[in-house]
């Protein structure tokens, strides 16, 4: 029994003649009664009363039918579906990322995916850039994105954004009338910083030191979205990476600051196993995304 008997069986039952049925099939009409009288061979028992040149079906068509009704819509949601895959309306989208990104960005970012191509499930995850990259490793994650540079066999590193780091104030500071903040005048400020063993806090403590500017260093978090409230509750002021001061804008003061400190974000995919056409799709409109917000 082959698919293509059951396709004629079932058209002639729907178009009741042999023309009609081979019209819907696009084949002849002598292919069409081939595949009728072949079926029948092959299920043993007669499908079509011969009636006056008409075809019939028989009671024991009628059973049948049911039942290729049942497969053949089937065989349509099989077609539907892998059409909906196929115009990124199907599928899953398993995005982990670091919280300077995960925390405003990314869920921004993904809303406007999700209404782009409605039908389709995410999962955003938040964790730290060496989680991430081994989250993309062992296939935990579609994609993943990380605020500092990492290097793994198992990856791809591709960078998003690279931009000097801002300068935050709390709102009124004395500062806030500024146009760039430079290291001599935050000379014993509070400060709010970044872990010592974070490459920015490295950076940023050099620039201090070789000018011998004291500061008070006066609270830490691993956060960019938590040195933000810190600063914006009084704690002190803080220098930290572009994408986070831009929505803290409003809460805080944020200046540009000098000497340039750079930060970027990255992309990272698995060097072993190629992103879906869905997970590609997401990675194009994020960087659209960052291109609109955030520039080159």
């Amino acid at each position: 029994m082959k698919i293509r008997q059951l396709e004629a069986f079932r058209a002639l039952i729907l178009r009741q003649t042999v023309t009609r049925a081979a019209d819907m099939l696009h084949i002849s009409q002598p292919a069409v009664t081939r595949l009728i009288n072949d079926l029948e061979a092959d299920v043993g028992f007669s499908l079509f009363d011969r009636i006056n040149g008409r075809l019939n079906p028989t009671p024991e068509a009628l059973v049948l039918f049911e039942e290729v009704e049942r497969s053949f819509a089937g065989i349509d949601r099989i077609a539907q579906t892998a059409e909906q895959i196929k115009s990124l309306r199907r599928g899953s989208l398993h995005i982990a990322g670091a919280p300077a990104l995960a925390l405003e960005f990314l869920p921004t970012t993904l809303t406007g995916f999700m209404r782009e191509h409605p039908g389709i499930s995410t999962t955003l995850l938040i964790h730290a850039s060496s989680i991430v990259v081994d989250m993309v490793v062992g296939r935990r994650c579609d994609v993943g994105f990380i605020a500092h540079p990492l290097t793994h066999a198992g990856v791809n590193v591709e960078t998003l954004h690279r931009a000097p780091m801002r300068c935050i104030l709390p709102l009124g500071h004395r500062l806030a009338n500024r146009d760039v903040i430079h290291p001599e005048d935050l000379r014993d400020e509070s400060f709010v910083s970044y872990p010592k063993e974070f490459d920015g806090r490295m950076y940023i403590d050099r620039i201090f030191a070789e000018r011998q500017i004291d500061r008070v260093m006066s609270a830490e978090s691993q956060l960019s979205a938590a040195i933000c409230v810190l600063v914006q509750h009084g704690a002190g002021v803080a220098i930290i990476d572009q994408i986070t001061a831009r929505y803290a804008a409003g809460r805080v003061v944020v200046k540009p600051f000098e000497p340039t400190v750079l930060s970027g974000f990255s992309l990272v995919t698995s060097t072993q196993y190629p992103p879906s056409q869905l997970a590609k799709a997401f990675v194009d409109y994020t960087k659209q995304r960052m291109l609109e917000q955030f520039g080159d």
